[in-house]
């Protein structure tokens, strides 16, 4: 087998074991919902988001059919052939391995306060301690890279196009998160902002 649809397929099932794994544990650990995005969203702006993170599944499901039949939907997932090298498919590979690590990590230090969305009800606290002293998203952070690191796999226009598309929602979410955070725990969490970056340490890139 070819290194692109291997890497590419251990990614997404790697992707997939470390989302469902933590998911079971959590719910079995502290045992609440903890998705509120799609139709359990609180707002109609959270449940466009939980609907558009949908469609960036779509595009790694028409790569997937690209990898495997060939068929390269009309010019539109052909490769750029200055990153198409195995040096650049072995880097991205273990820079997803490590940045899946470092989410499942980034994950575990939220503990019971991890959700996905807003849950106006909740009444965890706010987590400062971990990458969570340094970062205010480290979570997406990670995220972000991971998907970056599928572009030097498959580097063509779907997974740039999946990138760019997650880095727009992930933005809107978390400006409407920060407001939301604002209101929930007040001074404290304006001390804790001002004191982070958004995505990376404070006096760095945000």
């Amino acid at each position: 087998m070819k290194l692109e649809p291997l890497f590419f397929l251990i990614m997404l099932v790697l992707y997939l074991l470390h989302n469902l794994f933590l998911t079971i544990y959590f719910k079995r650990k502290f045992k609440k919902d903890d998705y509120f995005i799609g139709e359990k969203a609180p707002s109609e702006l959270q449940k466009f988001f939980g609907k558009s993170f949908y469609l960036i599944i779509i595009y790694y499901i028409l790569i997937l059919v690209y990898l495997f039949t060939g068929f390269d939907f009309w010019g539109l997932i052909s490769n750029i052939s200055i990153v198409n090298t195995p040096v650049f498919k072995i880097s991205g590979f273990l820079v997803g391995i490590i940045f899946i690590i470092l989410m499942t990590a980034a994950r575990l230090n939220l503990g019971s306060s991890w959700r996905v969305g807003l849950d106006p009800n909740t009444e965890d606290k706010l987590v400062t301690t971990g990458f969570y002293r340094f970062i205010r998203n480290p979570y997406f952070t990670f995220l972000l890279c991971f998907q970056f690191s599928l572009i030097l796999i498959i580097p063509n226009a779907i997974t740039i196009f999946a990138f760019i598309q997650s880095y727009i929602l992930i933005n809107l979410q978390i400006r409407e998160e920060e407001g939301f955070l604002r209101k929930k725990y007040g001074e404290s969490y304006i001390s804790y902002k001002n004191s982070t970056g958004r995505f990376f340490p404070k006096n760095t890139l945000r």
